[in-house]
């Protein structure tokens, strides 16, 4: 919110602005390089004088004082002291500049601008202060000589602020859009600018290719790129993060929004920028630049002052143990006192290196002073003392054989060497005290018994080291052995599963009541401590395994035991069967055999039915289990499926008969599982209860059961049919034609009409023994097709033809 103050001096500035720029300006003269002390404010100048070379004209309607250089917002301030009666003050901390209005003459403003001070809060300077005073109202930039403008335009393009820029000048300096080529120009226009706006930069004639185009700089390329792009022989650039990314053709420099990014950084935006008026990137103004021009005239409306500030490097000092430190001040001023606190009057000592003997982090605080300055700030400087980390000697007592001679896994003492600290620790073991030969391997092999190896403990934060002896030792104690054994699983694969704690009682008989024991798959592993197993244990190596018990006293090795785990066999029995029962042959017996067939003493029986034999005998279907048992060792069930199967019932045979391919169907029902044949019980039989190319005759079919052979059914069928043809010749072969398939039994009542190749009836036949000789009254028929019909006793009709052949 602006104050009533600032309204005045935007008034003022309104109306004095453009008679400031018409006069010939006034010159300015300055005295005050000082050094900085920090006991009270400082004058900015001792001695300042303002002359005008147009006679009579001796007033100035306002003069700025500004921190141009190392400008600390919020800790620096300038203010006036003392009475001015025509002359206000008016401090702006963003830009770092103090107004002094007036109009008042030239001594009034001589007489103030010497009572304006400087003050800090700053306490670590990094670099000195300079303070531009400026007759005009223009910002003025020391190291470059030149005066700068903000010119508030808001949505104003670039190409039109270039113009409106080359269109002003300064008491005859010629401007143009501000080319910022130093970090001091960037942060007076920038940071300490009353806005953002156009600055003289542009990639337009070639994209990524930044020149300044503006001023004496212009044609200078200063980047090439976008984003990630690179400045070009050193020259200064300051685009903001992300920038110039050329996001929608962007070829014009600007000063980015204080709320976008780094504060004064560049970002590059198309010739109108955002045409959103509520956009952080819709273009605001434009700075003006004023210097360094052909034909420029010498103005000297601005003058600059120097406070040399007291910059220093303290450099403080880390050991790790009770030591001699050295700390070092590098400083710019005549003296450095140094002092036990913040608050000690008396220094004690004074110089830039102090060398001291600490036992603990100390702080001393120093007062770098140049000569004449008695006070100040005082700076902290530190002396670590981190110490040493922990550690503790120990003892490692292993097991081994009477040679003294066995592994070690060191590192699993690391918490133990590092007294029980083990975050932040690294802990090497070496086998010399001079720490050179290192013990990389978890499966160290001693050379001696005993034998001392050595632990380097390093605290990884502050680097600092420790050492502990390690004594390694050899036990080599009688301990006992163990048996275990399992019966196999079902799978008999020669693997099942141990109870291990069942071999304590084994292992630890007779030894003292505080040894305890853990098991271990292999020796290296019960050595090295690594791998512990549960109690239960699952062999990985097929019916015989030896596996290793660790026996320790009080944390210390006792001695290592063997375990032999042994896998069972399970007797030699198939653990499924099916049988099958005859349901025609009930009430007869079949035979259920347990699959023992030799050495039955060494083994006992327990059928489901109660029956303790080797076999039983049953007549009913269901399931029967046996459990077989080998004397003194294993148990495997045998499991009997009883399923039934009975002979045949024919419930229907199809016959589609009279064709070139007749087909036999049979129907059955009945438990068993059947196959079928065709005229020869003994002969091949089929699954498919379906006949094809029966021939025409009589003939028998044949269902066995063959699941357990309940026995054999058969039925007599007729299948009709006729020869194609018949040779009448008294050989013995074909000599009759007549129905097939028919008898006394099977279509007993049938009737067959025989004709010439005209229709005339020649012969009937009337039962199944009927035949024609292929005479018609003694008169032998001649060669020729012949023609039937027949009328079959179930009713069916058909017709056909035959040939006689002579």
């Amino acid at each position: 919110m602006r104050t009533f103050s600032t309204y005045i001096l935007c008034v003022i500035l309104l109306l004095l602005v453009a008679n400031v720029r018409a006069q010939t300006p006034p010159t300015i003269t300055a005295t005050g390089d000082q050094q900085y002390c920090g006991d009270a404010p400082m004058n900015i100048a001792t001695s300042v004088s303002i002359t005008d070379p147009d006679a009579g004209d001796n007033t100035l309607p306002i003069v700025y004082i500004q921190i141009s250089e190392g400008y600390s917002n919020g800790q620096d301030l300038l203010s006036l002291t003392g009475t001015h009666a025509n002359i206000n003050a008016f401090w702006t901390p963003d830009l770092g500049r103090l107004a002094l209005v007036g109009p008042a003459t030239f001594a009034e403003y001589e007489a103030a601008i010497e009572s304006v001070v400087f003050e800090t809060t700053q306490t670590n300077f990094t670099e000195d202060k300079f303070f531009s005073i400026n007759l005009g109202d223009a910002n003025y930039l020391p190291s470059t000589g030149h005066y700068y403008f903000y010119v508030q335009s808001t949505g104003i393009t670039w190409t039109q602020a270039r113009t409106a820029a080359e269109a002003q000048d300064y008491f005859g300096l010629q401007g143009y859009l501000a080319t910022l080529t130093t970090e001091e120009e960037a942060d007076l226009a920038g940071s300490q600018s009353s806005g953002t706006g156009w600055i003289g930069a542009s990639d337009s004639e070639q994209e990524g290719t930044w020149k300044w185009v503006t001023g004496p700089e212009a044609g200078t390329v200063f980047w090439i790129g976008e984003v990630g792009g690179m400045p070009q022989n050193g020259l200064y650039t300051f685009w903001n993060s992300g920038e110039p990314n050329n996001l929608g053709n962007e070829n014009y420099a600007h000063i980015t929004d204080p709320s976008v990014g780094i504060l004064g950084s560049w970002n590059d935006l198309a010739n109108t920028g955002s045409t959103d008026t509520n956009s952080p990137y819709h273009p605001q103004g434009y700075i003006v630049e004023f210097g360094g021009m052909p034909g420029d005239p010498d103005v000297n409306l601005s003058v600059s002052t120097r406070i040399e500030t007291p910059k220093s490097i303290l450099t403080g000092s880390e050991s790790c143990d009770v030591s001699q430190v050295t700390l070092n001040v590098e400083t710019n001023t005549d003296t450095v006192f140094w002092y036990e606190s913040e608050t000690a009057t008396t220094p004690i000592y004074t110089g830039t290196s102090y060398t001291v003997t600490l036992t603990e982090t100390t702080t001393f605080w120093v007062l770098p002073t140049f000569s004449g300055c008695t006070d100040g700030a005082r700076i902290p400087i530190t002396g670590t003392i981190f110490g040493l980390p922990e550690t503790q000697d120990i003892s490692i007592v292993q097991c081994g054989s009477t040679s003294g001679i066995t592994i070690f896994n060191l590192f699993e003492s690391n918490q133990e060497v590092a007294a029980g600290i083990v975050q932040n620790r690294q802990v090497r073991y070496y086998t010399d005290s001079n720490l050179t030969d290192e013990i990389t391997t978890s499966a160290y092999t001693n050379i001696s018994n005993p034998q001392t190896v050595y632990a380097k403990v390093t605290d990884l934060t502050t680097g600092c080291e420790n050492t502990a002896e390690v004594t390694l030792e050899v036990a080599s104690n009688a301990v006992n052995n163990a048996m275990l054994s399992e019966c196999d699983t079902i799978e008999e694969l020669g693997v099942t599963q141990f109870d291990l704690s069942e071999a304590d009682a084994q292992i630890l008989n007779g030894l003292p009541t505080d040894v305890t024991v853990v098991y271990y798959e292999t020796l290296d592993d019960a050595l090295l401590l690594s791998n512990p197993l549960g109690t239960q244990f699952t062999n990985t190596i097929p019916y015989s395994q030896t596996i290793f018990a660790r026996l320790e006293q009080n944390g210390d090795c006792y001695g290592i035991g063997e375990v032999t785990l042994t896998v069972l066999n399970l007797p030699a029995i198939a653990t499924e069967e099916t049988a099958y029962y005859c349901l025609n042959f009930f009430p007869q017996n079949i035979t259920l055999e347990s699959g023992i067939t030799t050495d039955f003493n060494n083994y006992t029986f327990l059928w489901s039915t109660g029956e303790m034999t080797p076999e039983i005998h049953v007549n009913e279907i269901g399931t029967y289990t046996v459990e077989v048992t080998q004397i003194g060792a294993c148990t495997k069930t045998k499991t009997i499926t009883v399923e039934p199967s009975n002979i045949a019932t024919i419930t229907d045979i199809q016959i589609d008969d009279i064709s070139d391919t007749n087909v036999v169907t049979v129907l059955v029902s009945g438990e068993g599982d059947y196959v079928y044949a065709l005229n020869n019980p003994n002969g091949i039989y089929q699954e498919s209860n379906v006949f094809q190319n029966v021939p025409a005759g009589f003939h028998t079919v044949y269902i066995k059961d063959v699941k357990n052979n309940c026995g054999i059914v058969s039925e007599e069928i007729a299948v009709i049919g006729y020869p194609k043809f018949f040779t009448p010749n008294n050989d013995g072969v074909n000599d009759t034609w007549q129905l097939k398939g028919i008898s006394s039994v099977f279509q007993a009542n049938s009737q067959v009409f025989i004709y010439d190749r005209y229709g005339k009836l020649l012969r009937i036949l009337i039962n199944s023994e009927d035949a024609w000789n292929g005479t018609i009254n003694g008169t032998r028929m001649p060669s020729s097709d012949y023609w039937f019909s027949v009328q079959l006793q179930d009713g069916r009709t058909f017709t056909g033809h035959f040939t006689l052949k002579r």
